[in-house]
Parts: structure tokens; C-alpha cells; sequence
């Protein structure tokens, strides 16, 4: 393992701190916690290690060691960083442990294990010590929920005030995900660069809404044209302005493209941070479309993206269609 590479611990998460030329910082990651912000982490180890995502391999629990044990063993297809993930890792049992014990005896110079971990698994975690490193990454709660949420909003290229925070935690809650996916539809409903205060944070999450947004997403995911019209008209009439409307919808579809990613849904909702029944739903969701519907559907959505933000004398139009031709299939 190099030793030209170091963590540094933030308020939420933690971050490598690698020269460009290290290729590898460690051979082991456990990631504990909050699997939004392990989701974080494991983003920037990709960076930061310079993995091959053409080889990367995501893995669950159910899977027999072996599985494992090989996708470690296997050599990347263009010969950079391999990155193997296993979910759900607090469900490691015994023969996962030992197998990985023997590995790391000598493991492979190209090769990278993380695993996610929601829960405690006292072996896996001494494995880590001894051949990698254990982040623990705790959600920030209370006044450091609301400096996370001002932090998360530079990343989406909004300045958001104390009281914005504090009335987006009331609207939308606590959860890192949901509160993600609010920050990304403020910016595009008011564009990069835009002071969010608690009025536009009251305008664009109500919490007693006649028709909730999700109805409108899973409508679509599921393929219903006729429902899924009504409630997005339903919507646009209630006020709801279109550019949180197509937010929501970008950030469904590109859900259900992920979804195709993974074979068991604790896989799933471990990725997702979601329950068990509302992961079930999504995973369904997916299975009405075909991969490259969905891949169509998100370069149709860029574009409308642009036709909303353009000239369009009624953004509505453009986003009803958008909806239409998704169901439809016809991108």
C-alpha cells in the first residue's frame, strides 16, 4: 500500500489526498455510515485512484466469496485501477472474511476493495485496520446538518442563507438524499449563481401538497401515459413550477438507468439509501424499460433541459412532451 497517500477528515466526510502519479492509495476501504455520503466517498476514491470504470464490478453480501476473491484477481480491461464494491458488507459472513483474510495476504497491486456498510461487522472491520483503512462517515445532524446543506449547495452552485437551511430540513427532512436532490431542483429551478433564502425555499416545498411529486414519478415509472398527464397537470395547475417538475423527473429517470446496475434490491437500497419497499418499487419501475430507453430518455431530457431554460414561451409544453415521448418510447 503507498504511503504518499493520506485522509483528511471533514465535517461529513472524508477525502483522499493523492499525488496524481499513485494510482492506489490503499487496498481496502470499509465505508461506514451514511450511505449518501458514502456514495460521496466513493466518487471521490474513483477520482483520486484513477479507477477504470469500464471494469468496475458492484457485488452484494449473497454472493458466494469466490465471487469475490476473482473480481479482486481479475485485471482491468485497459490496465488502470479496479474497482470491486460490495454492498451491504455488515452481511459478510464468516467464508466472505476468511476468503478476503487469505487475499490480503498478497493482494493485487491493481486492484481496490470497498465495502459499504451500513451496520458493524466487528471481523471486517479488523481486516480493514490491518489491510486498509475503516472511514466512518456519521451523518451531520442539527446545526451541522445546516452548515452540510449550505456546504452541498456551493457544490450545486447556490448561496444558501441559515434560514434556508433551516426551512429546507423542515420541508424536506433530514436525509442527505432527499435534501441533495432539493438543493439540485432549487438550482435548476433558479439557475446556477442564485441566493436561495427561506421564501424560495417555502415556494418550492410545501409539505402539505395536494398531489405529491412522487405520484408523478412513479406514473412514469411505471409507464402509465394517462396518469402520469393528469398528475403532472394537476401539478402545473396546483402552481408547481415546471423546472422542479422536469427536476424531479431527470432525477428519477437517471434513478431508474441506475437501477438496472444491480440483480438484488438490498443491493439497491443500500446504493439508494431508500427502504426495502420503495427500492422494490423503483426496481420494477426499471424493468418496463429497456436500458437503452432509459440512456435515450436522459439525452432527450438534456435537451429539453435546454428548450425550458431557452426561449420557450411556455416551459410546460416542452416538459409534457418530454413526458409523453419517455412513456411512449418514441426518444
Amino acid at each position: 500500500m503507498s504511503s504518499s497517500c493520506s485522509k483528511r477528515a471533514t465535517t461529513s466526510s472524508t477525502a483522499w489526498v493523492c499525488p496524481r502519479a499513485t494510482r492506489v492509495a490503499e487496498a481496502f476501504y470499509l465505508l461506514t455510515g451514511e450511505e449518501f455520503l458514502a456514495g460521496e466517498a466513493l466518487d471521490k476514491l474513483r477520482t483520486e485512484a484513477e479507477t477504470d470504470p469500464l471494469s468496475e464490478v458492484t457485488l452484494d453480501a449473497t454472493v458466494p466469496a469466490q465471487h469475490i476473491i476473482e473480481a479482486l484477481e481479475t485485471a482491468s480491461l485497459l490496465g488502470g485501477t479496479r474497482l470491486v464494491v460490495v454492498e451491504g458488507a455488515q452481511d459478510l459472513r464468516k467464508e466472505h472474511i476468511e476468503a478476503l483474510e487469505r487475499y490480503f495476504e498478497s493482494p493485487s497491486s491493481t486492484s481496490v476493495l470497498v465495502a459499504v456498510a451500513s451496520g458493524r461487522n466487528a471481523r471486517l472491520s479488523d481486516l480493514a485496520k490491518r489491510a486498509g483503512a475503516v472511514v466512518g462517515l456519521d451523518a451531520p445532524k442539527g446545526r451541522r446538518l445546516a452548515a452540510w446543506i449550505k456546504q452541498q449547495g456551493r457544490i450545486h452552485k447556490l448561496t444558501v442563507d441559515d434560514r434556508a437551511a433551516w426551512a429546507l430540513i423542515d420541508s424536506v427532512g433530514n436525509e442527505l438524499r432527499d435534501l441533495d436532490g432539493a438543493l439540485s431542483q432549487l438550482a435548476t429551478q433558479l439557475g446556477a449563481g442564485s441566493r436561495v433564502g427561506q421564501a424560495e425555499v417555502r415556494k418550492a416545498f410545501t409539505r402539505l401538497a395536494d398531489e405529491r411529486i412522487y405520484a408523478f414519478t412513479d406514473a412514469v415509472g411505471e409507464r402509465k401515459m394517462a396518469e402520469a398527464m393528469g398528475t403532472l397537470r394537476r401539478l402545473l395547475d396546483q402552481g408547481e413550477p415546471p423546472l422542479v417538475l422536469f427536476g424531479a423527473l431527470s432525477n428519477h429517470v437517471r434513478r431508474l438507468l441506475q437501477a438496472h446496475r444491480f440483480d438484488s434490491t438490498k443491493a439497491a437500497g443500500s446504493f439508494f439509501g431508500m427502504p426495502d419497499w420503495r427500492t422494490e418499487r423503483l426496481m420494477a419501475q426499471a424493468r418496463t424499460y429497456r436500458e437503452e430507453e432509459l440512456i435515450s430518455a436522459m439525452t432527450l431530457l438534456a435537451e429539453t433541459d435546454v428548450e425550458m431554460k431557452g426561449d420557450a414561451p411556455l416551459p410546460q409544453v416542452p416538459l409534457e412532451e418530454a413526458v409523453a415521448r419517455i412513456i411512449a418510447g418514441r426518444q
